[in-house]
């Protein structure tokens, strides 16, 4: 959850930084900066971007437009933010499918960035619960007895991932291991058809991020099984996390965070950071976030980046380990 000292020292640090008064600072920007989303509009990304877009603007002194530029599990849109001029006008939305994740899945040849040495990291921005559902046609009360059906029927209880290579794919294989069963993995490149197939009845069961999955657990059109979170959410507090069901290295919570292409001048970066992390607490900011059982995160550049590397060569292990293959 958020604490006092993040508020104070977030507040503290981008007052400071917003101050700096360098000439090459104050002829920056004179132009709309881009945040480019790798997911489709209405995901739990583009729920974070459009909030700190919003907030940021103002900080800055110029529009921050949000650019939802989808595909392959988000590495398009990394892709583009990694080539992108690096003159501060084109930052991105990273996630862990797009840092760690799909690089872990794709061959070095077939990458087109390096997430190590293509991107400035700025700041990660929040960190956010993952949920497993089911359908209420699926004949299970819990995740056990999910297990123990998947288990007597292998290979035929569906599951839905949101795109191969992406963090659900990875770490739905990484369960499924750990758990010693096997789903049937059904790849979609839309949160909204794959979660509109299991409340019809087509999908059995699905894991994503929270924010896109809590409307409706709420009006009772899906049954929630595990959470993907350290504790218990207070929104749904009945609902064990996978670590209490002895799953705890899939347990941990997703992040998301900001980069910008490598190269960006650091009196930039830190502008960015400044009015990010000022944005992140802002009361409307945090309340949101705290809406959708997320928390805010705010981070050095140099925090990030050792956090992504650090997972991307965890998540390399389980694909090795899983014989996961790109698509």
């Amino acid at each position: 959850m958020i604490t006092r000292r993040q508020i104070l020292s977030a507040s503290a640090a981008g007052a400071a930084a917003l101050a700096l008064p360098s000439l090459a600072q104050r002829a920056w920007p004179n132009q709309p900066i881009t945040l480019v989303d790798p997911f489709p509009a209405g995901g739990t990304t583009d729920y974070f971007s459009r909030l700190l877009a919003e907030r940021m603007g103002p900080l800055l002194g110029t529009q921050v437009l949000v650019d939802n530029k989808a595909g392959a599990g988000g590495l398009i849109g990394a892709t583009y933010v990694a080539k992108a001029k690096p003159d501060g006008y084109t930052i991105g939305m990273a996630s862990v499918s797009t840092l760690c994740a799909g690089p872990a899945v794709q061959p070095a040849a077939a990458m087109r960035y390096d997430p190590a040495k293509d991107f400035s990291y700025i700041t990660k921005v929040a960190t956010a619960p993952s949920l497993m559902v089911s359908s209420l046609k699926l004949q299970v009360r819990d995740f056990k007895e999910l297990v123990a059906l998947a288990r007597a029927q292998p290979g035929r209880i569906s599951i839905g991932v949101p795109g191969l290579g992406s963090a659900g794919h990875v770490l739905t294989e990484y369960l499924m291991k750990l758990a010693d069963v096997k789903f049937l993995l059904v790849p979609y490149k839309s949160g909204g058809t794959m979660i509109t197939d299991l409340i019809s009845g087509q999908l059995d069961t699905l894991s994503t991020n929270l924010p896109e999955l809590l409307p409706h657990v709420k009006n009772g059109t899906m049954r929630p099984l595990a959470v993907r979170d350290t504790r218990r959410l207070l929104a749904l507090p009945d609902t064990p996390t996978y670590e209490e069901l002895g799953l705890a290295a899939v347990s941990k919570p997703l992040w998301f965070g900001l980069v910008a292409p490598a190269g960006v001048p650091e009196p930039m970066l830190a502008r960015i950071r400044a009015a990010a992390h000022k944005a992140m607490v802002d009361r409307s900011f945090v309340d949101r976030t705290l809406a959708v059982s997320a928390s805010i995160s705010p981070s050095s550049g140099a925090e990030f980046k050792t956090d992504a590397v650090a997972l991307l060569a965890t998540l390399r292990e389980v694909v090795r380990s899983a014989g996961i293959k790109p698509d």
